[in-house]
């Protein structure tokens, strides 16, 4: 009984950080979108390097 409350506990966890990530990286697309929109190269470019960072995090949820 014991192990099965670990395991839904855990399972809830993963679930909970997997959306947070889908999360982050729909906040990071949305503000790509618009600082390319804004031809703001710059942050555009940074904001490009978190995404990538933010989609490892996400891939790392489903492994």
């Amino acid at each position: 009984m014991a192990q099965v409350l670990v395991d839904q506990a855990s399972g809830l966890r993963n679930v909970f950080s997997r959306q947070q990530c889908i999360s982050q990286v729909r906040s990071y697309q949305t503000r790509i979108r618009e600082a390319i929109a804004n031809n703001r190269i710059s942050d555009a470019s940074q904001l490009l390097t978190q995404l990538e960072v933010a989609q490892q995090q996400l891939e790392a949820t489903f492994k």
